[in-house]
């Protein structure tokens, strides 16, 4: 009588294709908690840029003190505390600049959408009586990311300038 030793070839083969399911649902598992940390990262960088970048918008819209030119919905353009200055706030190229004078600085980039528009109703009044229309507000939205990188919801924020309030 022959013993047998080891493995038989069909043994083996179960033991491969086993192991082979074993690997595939743990590569899967793997690469879906990896895809998820990678978009949650992705997204939490891209809010707190947006943040910044609202929070730097708004400290330079809160000092208007006159308006240089007729807003579009892409750019404003501004005289703030020093009047030699001319200041712009501006969309690009899917990038948002603040202009001095000549010089640009970028605040954001991957800006899929942008608007920014002044307060329309009601109507302009001379706020701060320096014989001039001022300005309620103006408001700033973005979208940010491009294709499936997009974050799916618009920043937002509304600045009420300091230099065009009513005096009482």
């Amino acid at each position: 009588m022959n013993k047998q030793q080891g493995f038989a070839l069909i043994e083996l083969m179960a033991v491969i294709v086993l192991v082979g399911i074993i690997a595939t649902f743990s590569a899967f598992f793997l690469r879906t908690g990896f895809n998820a940390y990678l978009n949650t990262k992705n997204t939490t960088e891209g809010a707190l840029n947006a943040q910044m970048a609202l929070d730097r918008i708004s400290m330079e819209l809160r000092n208007i003190r006159e308006l240089t030119a007729t807003p579009s919905s892409t750019s404003l353009s501004y005289k703030s505390e020093d009047p030699t200055e001319t200041r712009t706030l501006k969309y690009e190229n899917k990038r948002v600049f603040i202009r001095i004078n000549t010089t640009d600085h970028l605040l954001l980039d991957n800006v899929s959408a942008f608007t920014i528009s002044k307060s329309s109703s009601p109507p302009p009044q001379d706020l701060d009586h320096d014989g001039d229309d001022d300005v309620r507000y103006v408001e700033v939205a973005f979208r940010l990311g491009l294709n499936e990188n997009a974050i799916p919801r618009w920043f937002r924020t509304r600045i009420f300038p300091r230099n065009m309030v009513e005096d009482r």
